[in-house]
């Protein structure tokens, strides 16, 4: 699929445009401070189009068993289903500097499973305990 816009490394001016991606996000708490920090640690890519952030990618090298791992995927809701996730996730895969890449997601987050599927990640394993009665799914793709 052919998306409509482009992905760059977010800069701290790309800051307030992440924070309120993320504010839109119903994920129930504050990620403020994480994402701030990780802005500044060069991990955020950005999808834009026409000058507007449309959606990010946390991916953080090596932060995972020793394998890069994406932490955050968020799209505004108008941009939803038009690409801009797999978009997003690709970059995260082609920028890869270990030889497979992971990510997770609550079993609950059916949109992120079926994107994830369909863009050929692996299914891993099941981690229970982090959210109660709402296991986390971890999910690989090989990089090279």
């Amino acid at each position: 699929m052919e998306v409509d816009g482009s992905v760059r490394l977010a800069t701290p001016a790309d800051l307030d445009a992440v924070l309120d991606l993320d504010r839109a996000a119903p994920v129930g708490r504050e990620r403020s401070e994480y994402l701030t920090a990780r802005v500044h640690a060069g991990d955020v890519v950005i999808f834009e189009r026409n000058g507007r952030a449309l959606g990010y990618v946390v991916h953080r090298a090596t932060s995972f068993f020793g394998r890069d791992f994406v932490d955050l995927l968020a799209v505004d809701v108008t941009s939803r289903r038009q690409g801009v996730a797999s978009t997003l996730l690709e970059s995260a895969v082609h920028s890869s500097s270990t030889d497979r890449i992971f990510t997770s997601t609550n079993r609950s987050n059916a949109p992120m499973v079926e994107l994830l599927e369909k863009a050929g990640w692996g299914f891993s394993g099941e981690l229970d305990g982090i959210d109660d009665g709402d296991p986390e799914l971890v999910f690989y793709r090989d990089a090279r």
